[in-house]
């Protein structure tokens, strides 16, 4: 989407983006023991928190957060920021400039982050269904952070992949929504701003207390049983030297495996082993050893 969309987005939202020359600053992208989404960010206070600002709202997207939060916390991902960037890219899931034209894309086609719309009326990838949608933005984000996404639903995600993972490597720390912000929409050096506008706006409302926003919470919280347990496995090729970390879900119990593959041969191993182990399982981290995998797994699994 266009610039004038994020302007208007802070202009709506009564917040005055950052002056300064330093970006806000955002957290980091893949959630971790000390990066988790806050206690007081539900999908049902985000639903809520759009419908508020957007009275007019499509019916189709009344619980977009609940998607939001399904396949952010399957992908271990800070999907409440996600979430954020999505309000600032749509204007509230409006699709319209500030005079109220139909933007480049419209909400028909489930694109909730401009993929593919590259100005001068390009409208971008169509995705089947809100929640197809959804994953696509979550994906394309996930894959700034240094992730290789394996057959991702999003064109847009395929064609910049190899690029954008060097770029993600070339960061000694955690790649932030911020660090994004310089690749997703470099001619928009307020970009992150606007995100962080509408956060703050958001834990105005809804994050009054210090344990709403110091307390987190990893796991999702579906309409049915939320897994209540974790567990972290093991598992390896034998000429594996490489670690990914696959999380899937059986029951009520979240698993996490470190697994090692052959460089050569990550993808396919990963798929294989997914189809055969960890049936729905997503890889959500890759890593230069397999102890670094093992080490995260327990990092986010800290009980098992």
């Amino acid at each position: 989407m266009k610039r004038k969309i994020v302007a208007l987005v802070v202009a709506v939202s009564g917040i005055v983006a950052a002056s300064s020359a330093q970006a806000a600053k955002t957290p980091p992208i893949l959630v971790s023991a000390s990066n988790r989404v806050p206690a007081c960010v539900t999908a049902e206070r985000l639903n809520a928190f759009v419908k508020a600002r957007n009275p007019k709202l499509d019916k189709r997207f009344e619980n977009i957060a609940d998607y939001y939060q399904h396949h952010g916390e399957a992908l271990g991902v800070r999907w409440d920021y996600a979430f954020f960037q999505m309000l600032v890219e749509t204007n509230w899931l409006k699709y319209r400039t500030p005079r109220g034209k139909m933007g480049d894309v419209h909400p028909s086609q489930n694109n909730f982050a401009g993929l593919g719309a590259t100005g001068n009326g390009v409208p971008g990838e169509s995705f089947k269904d809100v929640s197809s949608g959804v994953l696509a933005h979550l994906q394309h984000v996930l894959m700034y952070s240094g992730t290789r996404i394996e057959n991702p639903i999003a064109n847009r995600t395929r064609m910049v992949q190899e690029w954008l993972l060097d770029w993600a490597r070339g960061f000694s720390r955690p790649v932030t929504f911020t660090d994004l912000t310089k690749q997703w929409s470099p001619g928009d050096k307020g970009y992150s701003d606007d995100i962080e506008a509408v956060a703050r706006l958001y834990r105005k409302r809804y994050c009054t207390g210090n344990n709403d926003i110091q307390t987190a919470s990893i796991a999702p919280k579906p309409k049915a049983p939320a897994p209540t347990v974790c567990r972290v496995w093991k598992a390896r090729y034998s000429n594996g030297r490489r670690g990914l970390l696959i999380r899937s879900v059986d029951r009520s119990t979240i698993n996490y495996t470190a697994l090692a593959v052959a460089e050569e041969q990550a993808a396919a191993q990963a798929q294989a082993f997914i189809e055969q182990y960890a049936k729905g399982g997503v890889k959500i981290a890759e890593f230069k050893d397999y102890q670094q995998a093992l080490d995260k797994a327990f990092e986010l699994c800290p009980a098992s």
